[in-house]
Order: C-alpha cells, then sequence, then structure tokens
C-alpha cells in the first residue's frame, strides 16, 4: 500500500503557463504538450495556496523547488546561486487558458508584480472571505535594466469567485467544454463564472 505517492508514468502533474519577461508574451502548454500563446490572460488565482521559495529551472528539466514553510517566509534554503526566489501558484480558466495551470516564475519583474497582486488579494479578503480572485492582465510595461528590457506584466484583480471544481483537490483540471480559441477578456460587468 505504501504511501499512496504517485510513480514515474503515472502522468499526475498540472501543465504550466508562462511569462516571457524579454518578450512579454504568456505561454502554456497544452495537455497534449503542445505550447501556445495565450491571446488574453484572465483566469482565477489559487493565491490562498500560492508557495513561494527558491526554484531553479533547468533547461530540459522540471523545475527544483525549495519551499518556506509558510507563503512569504522566507526561510527557505538556497542550494546554489542557480536557485532564485520566486513563487508557484495554480490558475485556472478553459477559455483562456485551456483549463489548469501552474504558474511559476523567479523574473524579477514578474516577483514585485506578485507582491503588490497578493497585497490586493490580503486587503480583497476582508470583503470576500472564501472567494479566490479572478486576475486579468491588463497591459505590459517595459523596464529598462542592467540586462536590456523586460516586461512587467501588470496583474489586477477584476473579480471575485467561489473557488472552480477544477481548482478542488482531486478535481480533474477541467471542465467538460474547451473552446478553439482564446477568448477576449470579459468587461468588468461580467460575472466571474463566465470567463471559465
Amino acid at each position: 500500500m505504501g504511501l499512496g505517492l504517485p510513480t514515474s508514468g503515472s502522468g499526475d502533474f498540472i501543465p504550466f503557463i508562462k511569462y516571457n519577461a524579454k518578450a512579454g508574451r504568456w505561454y502554456t502548454k497544452s495537455d497534449a504538450g503542445d505550447v501556445t500563446e495565450v491571446a488574453t490572460l484572465c483566469a482565477v488565482f489559487d493565491l490562498e495556496n500560492i508557495r513561494t521559495g527558491y526554484i531553479k529551472f533547468g533547461a530540459g528539466a522540471a523545475p527544483e523547488h525549495r519551499f518556506d514553510t509558510a507563503t512569504g517566509k522566507g526561510d527557505a534554503e538556497q542550494p546554489d546561486d542557480k536557485f532564485k526566489r520566486g513563487f508557484i501558484v495554480n490558475i485556472f480558466s478553459d477559455k483562456n487558458i485551456g483549463g489548469l495551470r501552474e504558474f511559476s516564475s523567479t523574473a524579477g519583474v514578474v516577483n514585485e508584480t506578485m507582491n503588490a497582486l497578493y497585497d490586493d488579494y490580503i486587503e480583497g479578503l476582508k470583503a470576500n472571505a472564501g472567494k479566490l480572485p479572478v486576475v486579468e492582465c491588463t497591459e505590459v510595461v517595459p523596464i529598462e535594466g542592467a540586462h536590456g528590457t523586460n516586461y512587467g506584466p501588470t496583474l489586477k484583480i477584476s473579480a471575485w469567485t467561489d473557488r472552480p471544481e477544477a481548482m478542488v483537490p482531486g478535481g480533474n483540471g477541467t471542465t467538460a467544454q474547451k473552446p478553439s480559441a482564446p477568448t477576449d477578456v470579459p468587461p468588468p460587468q461580467q460575472q466571474a463564472g463566465d470567463i471559465f
């Protein structure tokens, strides 16, 4: 019986979504393994369960992690200088990103945005207890640095919603319908449920 842990070849993982700070663009990997550009990022962010710590992204390998004991605590140990401070969070929208995706980054321009988004989330919880935020990327802003121009995403909470079924532990990560193409970001007056 063991510990009930997945074994190699179980396929029990969440496809990724990533933000390319050099290009200012979002990309996602489908369940079939294809990488495509995301036209519009608008999704439910599971900020209740965001993890912070050190992450190493190696070419052709799964990321390695050393997580803090609590979100933002900063107590994870850095194994070597290839591990950078960052985060991992699950996000979901069938219509915009193809289902449940894992978003992680160590890029400074993304970390800065996520710090501000998390502060907005904590403040918004006062009026939205038990809900998750619907987050939109409203723009990308060029930022000049020592290594050239990067593009920082601007992430804003546009609505609050109940936890989607696909984000419930043990859920399958998708809903019944999958669109053939991304949809536009919904206007603020739309209900949060309309995005997924």
